[in-house]
């Protein structure tokens, strides 16, 4: 934000201290045209009290006005880019052709704006408007327009003044930046025309005034493929002839060698594409005699197809940073305290904060009295020793809210190895830490109450069968199988908690070391199933206990079977990168639902009453693993259940 604090509306030495730090900004004087028009909005803005300040300039065919700056003082933002049809306000374009400035006291009553109250100014809540014309060479290229909110407002005469005398620094500002331009465009030449052709990373070619080739570069001439007669003396049309076929539109550099012929002081740029894809950098310019006698033209060019398509990539690379699903944020350590000097979109919806609230600010202003200082401590630590960190930290939005923040931060280098700046990530895990709370909260309050309930049962079961020896009732036996089948869902709801709670890290097994564990646990307690297996030393990648939900499989097929023995088939082969573990069973196939549960399409509803918990932890530890299950399942003719886990190369060692 511009400096200038301003004093009470109306004092005359406020108008001068304005308009003499703006004759003396360093922006305006070499003509910085981004800076200084926001310097100049945000002054005119401060000094006239008005909440908006636009600058507005018509675009070549004036059909429009563009806004290059608006200010807003209410929210300390600059935006620009809006456009205003000319033919929509014949009355208001006129005014301006003949007026130097618009003192406007009542929008809605004055001819002049009354055609733009409802399309902009109602909208706006704007009441008066003060706008000064932007003058050059006595036309009308633009115009400052300082709006005021709310009824009509009525201008003095030296806000009148100090308006008109706005619009004449911001003129004052464009000629001065022109007259840069054409600084830096006469040094450019004459450096060039002083240097040796060889050493320019430019082809490199001057024609006279009378179409002599006076001299060339061997970079231009090998880069255009040019053969020696094309560069004779007085031939430049065979020159053209050559270079002129080979460009994808060659009408355009015909377009321009035409203009220089009847403009021939001109300079210029532009870029040519090739019929072969690549993109050419071309310039050129007069050569004048000391007495500004003009002599010849000097051509350049360049290939700059590699440049283009890195532009490109960081285009491309830029709109994904800036429309990323995480807040990500650049800080540089070379400045004191490391502040942030990038922030996308993201970071200011999840944060509350403005881009302008957090730009030269480090980022512990998001921390609050509820602020762990360890992680705090950990990112300050990591970044002491430019290494990556990634901490989670309750931090706070603008509005005072608090949220749990996953913060990954990690060191930038340049291409010389040295830091240049850290990249941060933060992502909204308030949720997850939410839920992961209440999931513990969950299980062990269910563990406890369960557990507690089942004691006490079996403490009553064991009383009757001490009471009634052998001659137990079938009542009793079906509370001791209750007890076991709750037993076996607190069990499996330990697992799943854990799970979800904290996933362990996939590691590498044989498949002979998940299939054997689970049948030997099966047939221990099912010593009459038919478990039959095919050695296999293939390698797959899988959580710890992925043979747990090779057991739970087993144990659902051989409950469910009535034709006994259960018959199980345990077969494995490799297709398309995973290792598919098959079972077969001869049960009488399984409900829809199950089949849901085991594809992950279910909803968790089920199991509020434990039912499918056991297929549910199998789809989860195998979705843990990185795996997919099918299922092929024949009403009446058993069951093929198939687990695709990611195979691992022979030559990888398998982990303990």
């Amino acid at each position: 934000m511009c400096g200038f604090s301003g004093v009470t509306t109306g004092d005359h030495h406020q108008y001068r201290e304005a308009l003499l730090e703006l004759t003396t900004d360093e922006d305006i004087i070499s003509g910085n045209i981004d800076t200084s028009i926001q310097t100049i909005t945000e002054i005119a803005a401060a000094v006239l009290n008005v909440p908006r300040v636009n600058i507005w300039l018509f675009n070549e065919d004036r059909t429009h006005l563009r806004c290059i700056d608006q200010f807003d003082s209410r929210t300390e933002t600059h935006s620009n880019g809006q456009e205003l049809s000319v033919s929509v306000c014949p009355a208001y374009i006129n005014a301006l052709q003949s007026s130097r400035i618009l003192d406007v006291t009542d929008v809605y009553s004055d001819s002049r704006t009354a055609e733009l109250y409802e399309q902009y100014f109602e909208s706006h809540d704007i009441g008066a408007l003060l706008d000064a014309t932007i003058r050059s060479e006595g036309n009308v290229i633009g115009v400052i327009c300082h709006e005021h909110i709310g009824g009509p407002r009525q201008w003095t005469d030296q806000e009148i003044q100090f308006a008109g005398d706005i619009a004449d620094v911001i003129h004052r500002t464009f000629r001065n930046w022109e007259s840069r331009h054409q600084r830096q465009q006469l040094q450019f030449r004459q450096s060039l025309l002083n240097s040796q052709h060889e050493t320019v990373p430019y082809g490199v070619v001057v024609i006279s005034n009378n179409g002599e080739v006076l001299s060339y570069n061997d970079r231009f001439r090998n880069f255009w493929g040019l053969s020696d007669n094309a560069l004779e003396r007085e031939i430049t049309e065979s020159l053209f002839e050559q270079i002129l076929p080979q460009l994808a539109s060659p009408e355009a550099l015909v377009d321009r060698i035409d203009q220089f012929q009847t403009h021939p002081h001109e300079v210029d740029d532009g870029e040519l594409t090739l019929s072969d894809g690549r993109v050419v950098e071309w310039y050129s310019a007069p050569v004048v005699a000391d007495d500004d006698e003009y002599f010849g033209r000097l051509w350049m060019t360049r290939d700059i197809t590699e440049r283009k398509e890195r532009q490109r990539e960081l285009e491309r690379k830029n709109r994904a940073i800036e429309t990323a699903p995480i807040g990500i944020t650049l800080s540089d350590p070379a400045q004191p305290d490391n502040p942030v000097t990038y922030v996308n979109k993201r970071f200011t919806d999840l944060t509350g904060y403005a881009e302008t609230d957090v730009l030269g600010r480090n980022c512990r202003f998001l921390q609050g009295e509820q602020t762990a200082p360890e992680p705090v401590a950990e990112i300050r630590a990591a970044i002491d020793a430019e290494r990556p960190v990634t901490a989670e930290l309750q931090n706070y939005r603008k509005d005072g809210t608090p949220f749990w923040n996953r913060v990954t931060i990690a060191p930038v280098y340049d291409d010389d190895g040295a830091l240049s700046n850290y990249v941060g990530f933060q992502q909204d895990v308030t949720d997850r830490k939410e839920a992961t709370r209440q999931l513990r909260v969950l299980h062990r309050v269910l563990r406890h109450n369960l557990s507690n309930r089942l004691t006490v049962i079996r403490g009553y079961v064991d009383s009757l069968v001490e009471s009634l020896a052998d001659d137990v009732p079938d009542a009793v036996e079906g509370i001791q199988n209750e007890i076991d089948q709750l037993e076996a869902v607190i069990k499996k709801h330990r697992k799943i908690v854990g799970l979800l709670d904290e996933a362990p890290e996939p590691r590498t097994y044989t498949v002979d070391e998940i299939v054997i564990p689970a049948v030997s646990t099966v047939t221990s307690d099912y010593p009459n199933a038919d478990i039959r297996t095919k050695p296999c030393e293939e390698q797959v990648e899988a959580i710890p206990v992925i043979d747990i939900a090779i057991e739970e499989l087993l144990l659902n097929a051989i409950v469910h079977t009535d034709t006994q023995p259960a018959r199980i088939q345990i077969t494995s082969e490799v297709h398309n990168g995973f290792v598919e573990i098959s079972l077969a069973d001869n049960g009488p196939g399984l409900p829809a639902e199950e089949i849901a549960i085991l594809l992950g399409t279910q909803d968790v509803e089920p199991l509020k009453h434990g039912k499918g918990l056991g297929l549910w932890l199998v789809y989860l530890i195998v979705f843990l693993s990185g795996g997919m299950i099918n299922v092929e399942d024949a009403e009446g003719q058993g069951t093929v259940i198939c687990i695709k886990l990611p195979r691992v190369e022979a030559s990888s060692s398998a982990l303990d």
